[in-house]
């Protein structure tokens, strides 16, 4: 089955000192689930810029259908990045941007049923101004998803404590990382001692609707906690010298969902996701080119 998703989120270009790259939460996670087999749909918007057109342009080479992104009064979104020793980023998130201003019309509801899609994937970032928040909420109440997805981004001036909360009360799968997952606890969202299994057990108590959690540790490696069958299934890092950590959170969980959604076990999904996790940190880009032969049985 070629699973149908979703993406509502935001399209940024990456500006570093000498360079610039495309990319943003939704664009990313949009074009690894194209690159993995999925019918990927990006909801969003972009500005009627130079930077919106070239994203436009690439959107449509990585197989990412864009008949759901408008085009905005307001620029392109941009985010000034800066990169540690280890290729760790720092963002400067521009604001009142094109993805801030997302709207939603009857016949955008209409279209999405029509497509009958398979999951709906949203970060924080996105539901940071209040017009692209109410796109998405008037989305979610008009149509139906088997699955609802929420990839916490924490970024600097770009959520609250109510917004995290939403995403927990409202995500099915849910994918935290381990730098992130310590902030949802100082804004009281739950209570747990630190260690993933204990973070898992407060999240299932406290959030009854996740079912599946993912929670990334970096370059120790990733769990998937499935809350309801109450199993925990861990998958270490690839050893891999890092480029640039950009987009490989987007990446894993794209990686995830496609596969769970297309009936693989939790296992076999949260195995791809590492491997594309790994192959995404070991270059600059946060969408660079590859074939399914990095999910070679070998290398998983």
């Amino acid at each position: 089955m070629r699973p149908k998703i979703v993406a509502f989120g935001e399209v940024i270009w990456d500006v570093y000192e000498n360079d610039r790259c495309l990319g943003g939460a939704g664009l990313n996670f949009a074009a690894h689930c194209a690159r993995c087999g999925a019918e990927s749909f990006l909801y969003s918007a972009v500005g009627k810029d130079d930077l919106g057109d070239a994203m436009l342009a690439a959107a449509r080479r990585w197989g990412v259908d864009i008949s759901f992104v408008g085009r905005s009064d307001r620029k392109t979104g941009q985010s000034l990045v800066s990169l540690d020793d280890n290729g760790v980023p720092t963002f400067d998130v521009l604001k009142d941007v094109a993805y801030d201003n997302v709207t939603v019309s009857d016949g955008d509801i209409a279209r999405l049923r029509a497509v009958a899609p398979d999951a709906l994937y949203f970060g924080t970032i996105v539901r940071r101004a209040p017009v692209s928040r109410a796109a998405l909420d008037i989305i979610r109440e008009n149509v139906s998803f088997r699955e609802t997805v929420c990839d916490v981004n924490l970024r600097k001036g770009c959520y609250d404590t109510e917004n995290a909360r939403f995403c927990l009360r409202n995500a099915t799968v849910l994918k935290v990382s381990d730098e992130e997952e310590p902030l949802l606890r100082q804004m009281g969202l739950y209570e747990a001692d630190g260690t993933p299994e204990d973070i898992a057990r407060a999240i299932r108590e406290t959030y009854p609707n996740v079912r599946i959690l993912a929670f990334t540790c970096g370059g120790k490696g990733a769990y998937a906690f499935d809350l309801k069958g109450k199993k925990t299934y861990f998958e270490p890092a690839k050893k891999v010298r890092p480029a640039s950590t950009v987009g490989a959170g987007d990446s894993f969980i794209a990686a995830f969902l496609t596969a769970y959604l297309a009936g693989e076990s939790i296992g076999t999904a949260l195995k791809r996701a590492v491997a594309l996790s790994a192959f995404v940190v070991s270059k600059t880009e946060a969408i660079p080119e590859y074939t399914e032969a990095i999910f070679d049985e070998r290398a998983l």
